[in-house]
């Protein structure tokens, strides 16, 4: 008996050791990049005045200032707004989504090609972008430049369509799934995406597109959140180009913030960006914290507009002016906000997941409600900071209704889905081409 259990705790141990070394073989760790300089770039997110009423007992919680790269973008776009003989300077906001960013790049590509100026949303001066968002912004930024020549816009386009037109799923993501996430550390390896990022922005090895958004008249910026202080932080594309040495160099640091705007945990791999000091710092999807990246860029919009209103006669009437006028001048201060939600609004019904269950289908319901319903929570709050200026929205709803044959309208549990991405694209073609267009506006809050 002795000897039986002798044998019975040794083969344990064996197994345990075999396990132990499968997953320190297997796992995949965080993929990392080494970029000089990069935190010269990124600054802190501001929550926005409501989360930070609601804050307000953290201790030592930071204030943090509007006066950053991106507030000053924001407030070149409203006095652009509002000066005679200018063109008007808008803002568009890319959300997150994944695959679903084949809905932005069709319905972009239709509206270039049927614009008649290869400008598929013009008057744009501010872009910012969240995970799959943030890709589209680095191509929007020279595809919605009117100071680009044609010929470069319509690269920008190519390249972004090109982006989400892939042959199969391999060639995004490793894609494990969520049965090997024990093993993995993930549900999908990243390494396929960075050199995907790469070949989108350097095609052949040309540099031309690179060089473009760097001098975009165009601001851009990529939103992720910091692992270790569960803090929002953003980067500005253009200095992140221009402070590199090489092409290359900009390529590699577009490609890091990117990716760690779309480094969804659990999901996909892990991602570390090592600045200057050589010390590496985990960043995760922006997405994650309720796209706190819609509220940043309205909280900037709110402050300029308001300040700009104090010149206006309206704020000058004896007696103070009505809530009606209030808001009449509140929208024609204010530049017109877009919004791409690049996903659905609603989830489709399951009603399986009444009576059946398990650690995947709940790992999913779980991602379900941290990104999609985050995402509208964040577009519809947009109102909270931005109370009566335009917010233009389109979304990629009604994309297993509409006419199509091309692809196929649904997933299971891929990543991408090059069948499903093609008649995402093909819904981007529709709702440009449609009578009403692809957008449609967010209510006002009605003056009392």
């Amino acid at each position: 008996m002795e000897n039986f259990l002798l044998g019975v705790g040794a083969t344990l141990l064996a197994l345990g050791v075999l396990g132990y070394l499968g997953f320190r073989l297997f796992r995949r760790g965080p993929l990392t990049f080494a970029i000089d300089g990069f935190y010269t770039h990124v600054v802190d997110g501001d929550v926005g005045p409501f989360i930070r009423d609601v804050q307000a007992d953290v201790p030592d919680a930071e204030i943090c200032r509007l006066d950053d790269r991106m507030s000053c973008s924001i407030r070149d776009a409203v006095q652009c707004h509002n000066q005679a003989g200018r063109p008007d300077c808008n803002v568009l906001l890319l959300s997150g989504g994944g695959q679903w960013g084949a809905y932005g790049a069709g319905l972009f590509d239709t509206l270039s090609r049927n614009s008649g100026n290869d400008l598929a949303l013009p008057d744009i001066g501010v872009i910012t972008g969240i995970s799959t968002g943030s890709l589209q912004a680095l191509m929007l930024m020279v595809a919605l430049d009117p100071k680009q020549t044609p010929d470069m816009r319509r690269l920008a386009l190519k390249r972004l369509v090109w982006g989400y037109s892939p042959e199969r799923e391999s060639d995004v993501v490793r894609h494990t799934k969520m049965i090997g996430v024990p093993i993995f550390g993930s549900a999908a390896g990243t390494a396929p995406l960075r050199k995907r990022i790469v070949e989108a922005l350097m095609p052949d090895g040309d540099e031309s597109l690179v060089t473009a958004i760097g001098q975009s008249s165009i601001e851009g910026f990529a939103g992720f959140v910091e692992a270790g202080r569960g803090v929002f932080r953003y980067a500005d594309i253009k200095e992140l180009v221009n402070a590199a040495p090489n092409a290359a160099a900009a390529a590699q640091a577009l490609a890091a913030a990117t990716m760690a705007s779309s480094a969804m945990p659990v999901f996909h791999q892990q991602l570390r960006v090592a600045g200057s000091d050589g010390k590496p710092l985990a960043l995760y999807d922006g997405g994650v914290r309720r796209s706190v990246f819609f509220d940043r860029a309205m909280a900037a919009v709110d402050q300029e507009v308001r300040v700009q209103m104090k010149g206006h006669a309206v704020a000058k009437v004896a007696g103070g002016a009505s809530q009606e006028a209030i808001a009449q001048d509140y929208e024609a201060t204010a530049p017109t906000v877009y919004v791409v939600r690049n996903g659905p609004t609603a989830r489709k019904d399951q009603i399986s997941l009444n009576s059946t269950s398990g650690p995947l289908k709940n790992g999913q319901r779980g991602y379900d409600l941290l990104v999609n319903e985050s995402e509208i929570g964040a577009i519809a709050g947009l109102r909270l900071n931005n109370p009566y200026g335009r917010i233009m929205l389109t979304s990629a709803d009604r994309y297993d209704t509409f006419c199509s044959e091309v692809g196929e309208n649904f997933k299971k549990d891929e990543m991408f889905k090059p069948a499903f991405m093609a008649r995402l694209r093909d819904l981007g073609r529709h709702k440009a081409e449609r009578a009403e267009g692809p957008w449609w506006p967010l209510s006002t809050i009605k003056p009392v």
